[in-house]
């Protein structure tokens, strides 16, 4: 999806999951096949000349970015293009009462590259000015990346998604797009439910991204907890090899972060790798 806008100076312009455990995995299937194509693009032409931006609340001529109403959300890559004056960028959020973050060009003339992360729906107001105070005008472009995790929303254990104590392997992002100016971790936790047999179980997460350390949990269907691994190592897999089961279980995995969240924002044009690699997840059983 592309659109563009195109803005006068120093203006602004406002851009239920099935419980049943087949049905929800159907539906997955339909979401998985729209969403091999899930990326969308919004391009805004903007006009600036010393206004807007750097204030603790977004001025009235602050741009509105709406990321769409997706499953996941997704991040935002913004360029301004090399051009007159300095370039500065800073990002509120919805009710424009709360700045994130800020983000000025190296120097005069030069192109200023930012991104951040919005949950999905969000809005982001962005105000443009000057640095130096001097006029300038440019183009700012937003191009919005969704993260295609078709598991989602599954950050609690009543929405768990459904799989199988057989070997295979769940592909999912540990990803939370920023949600009315917060970034909380417990967005980021993933729940799987499964029925487990008695036996030897097996729970690896491999593929973990460079940028986080991840925890596993294994949990009871009442929520208590049968066993955890973490090593707080950034990128390390994980391996968890609970008591075997003398009677069949309902049990959940949960995968979460095992320290602070990944940054909602930043310079340039490299993302986390958290935005763009999946993790893997294995539940494997051998039976007595």
């Amino acid at each position: 999806m592309k659109r563009y806008i195109r803005v006068p100076a120093c203006t602004g312009t406002r851009h239920s999951v099935p419980s049943d455990p087949l049905s929800r995995l159907r539906e997955r299937a339909r979401m998985r096949a729209r969403w091999s194509q899930a990326i969308a693009t919004t391009a805004a032409l903007l006009s600036f000349a010393g206004c807007g931006g750097g204030s603790s609340t977004a001025p009235a001529d602050a741009m509105t970015f709406q990321s769409p109403a997706d499953q996941t959300g997704g991040y935002v890559l913004a360029t301004v293009p090399a051009g007159t004056g300095t370039p500065r960028a800073t990002i509120y959020d919805a009710t424009g009462t709360t700045q994130l973050a800020s983000f000025t060009a190296a120097s005069p003339g030069a192109a200023l590259s930012f991104w951040f992360t919005s949950a999905p729906g969000q809005q982001t107001r962005i105000a443009l000015q000057d640095d130096a105070g001097g006029s300038c005008s440019c183009q700012l472009t937003t191009n919005y990346t969704a993260v295609a995790d078709t598991h989602e929303p599954n950050d609690a254990m009543e929405a768990a998604t459904p799989m199988l104590a057989d070997g295979t392997q769940m592909s999912a992002f540990l990803f939370a797009g920023r949600h009315d100016g917060s970034n909380d971790p417990a967005d980021y936790d993933d729940f799987y439910r499964f029925t487990a047999q008695p036996g030897a179980l097996s729970i690896h997460l491999d593929a973990v991204p460079a940028d986080l350390a991840a925890r596993v949990f294994l949990l009871r269907a009442d929520g208590s907890e049968v066993a955890r691994v973490s090593n707080g190592m950034r990128g390390a897999a994980l391996a968890l090899d609970p008591p075997a089961l003398t009677d069949a279980a309902d049990l959940t995995v949960r995968v979460s972060l095992w320290d602070e969240t990944p940054p909602a924002s930043g310079v340039g044009t490299d993302v986390p790798a958290s935005f763009t690699q999946p993790y893997r997840l294995t539940v494997s059983q051998s039976q007595p």
